[in-house]
């Protein structure tokens, strides 16, 4: 035993020895004893790198299998039901939905909502849930059907799936404002605001219909046809010989800041815009009536001061 233990203090000696080479090439004892520490470090580092190496493995193996786990509990819900992530809503791309397929899918759900084994949208679960999963499915289908097959169908299943998607979240809204009796209110704002959208519309188209005197005038206006500046219009409903409401004309609230320029200049407008109409869609136009002036104060930013009376 004592002779091995001889043998190994040998080998470490002989291990950190500088090779004979070095030792005969007139070197001093001091820079020998130097790079025999050095080999020893550098044995030593290289000992402790390893031992880093593997702790990291293991690490990064434990890592893998932590973020494992982590995926499995998200794709299954608290209910143990996976819930199905579909591509198309992983991408992170817009899509855009041309306005006949928001039409048409509207108007294939409505129909699919009047047959007795369609019940609509879960609108008490995630939109991406097994049943609206289904549901999607189902209406897409019928759909890409009613246009002439996938073939035929000018749309994909990615741009249909997004407008439903969208009509999802309008359709979840709706049911949050009726539970709050909020709806009505909230169908009345909306239609007001889209009839200043309509009236900005008409009056921007009318400008290039009117000869003006030259394009600085035609800026000046410009510059006022903006959100702000519209006035606002409330429905008003009689009832019929059956008890039915029936929109017969709309209430104008007028902006009593503006001059009496900026009135000449929209009247202007609106004869241009009526003008170029057809004789059905003149006979279609619903009479103004002058309601309450309206609260809203003139717009501040970037607003011409000759169109707000003084």
């Amino acid at each position: 035993m004592a002779e091995r233990r001889v043998n190994d203090r040998e080998q470490n000696q002989d291990d950190n020895a500088v090779p004979a080479a070095i030792r005969n090439n007139n070197m001093s004892e001091e820079c020998i004893v130097l790079l025999e520490e050095l080999i020893r470090s550098n044995r030593a580092l290289a000992s402790e790198n390893e031992k880093l190496r593997q702790q990291q493995e293991c690490s990064n193996k434990s890592n893998l299998e932590a973020l494992q786990r982590i995926e499995n509990r998200l794709e299954t819900g608290d209910n143990g039901a996976k819930v199905r992530r579909r591509q198309n809503r992983q991408k992170r791309r817009t899509i855009v939905v041309p306005p006949a397929c928001r039409r048409a899918v509207r108007r294939i759900y409505k129909l699919l909502l009047k047959k007795d084994d369609f019940g609509g949208f879960y609108l008490d679960e995630e939109v991406n849930s097994d049943n609206n999963y289904g549901i999607f499915e189902h209406t897409v289908e019928q759909i890409v059907h009613q246009q002439g097959g996938p073939e035929k169908c000018p749309w994909t299943k990615d741009i249909i799936e997004a407008a439903l998607q969208r009509y999802f979240k309008t359709c979840l809204e709706t049911h949050k404002l009726k539970s709050s009796n909020r709806y009505e209110a909230h169908k009345q704002k909306t239609r007001k605001s889209g009839r200043q959208r309509e009236k900005l519309m008409r009056r921007t188209t009318a400008l290039e219909l009117v000869n003006w005197a030259d394009q600085h005038e035609k800026g000046r206006v410009a510059e006022v046809l903006v959100m702000e500046a519209m006035s606002s219009e409330e429905s008003c409903y009689e009832d019929d010989d059956i008890n039915n409401s029936k929109l017969t004309k709309y209430s104008v609230h007028r902006l009593p800041w503006e001059s009496r320029r900026m009135k000449k200049i929209k009247k202007k407008l609106d004869k241009a815009y009526k003008k170029k109409l057809t004789s059905r869609a003149k006979e279609r136009i619903l009479p103004r009536v002058d309601g309450q002036p309206s609260l809203r104060c003139p717009p501040t930013e970037n607003f011409p001061g000759w169109a707000i009376r003084q």
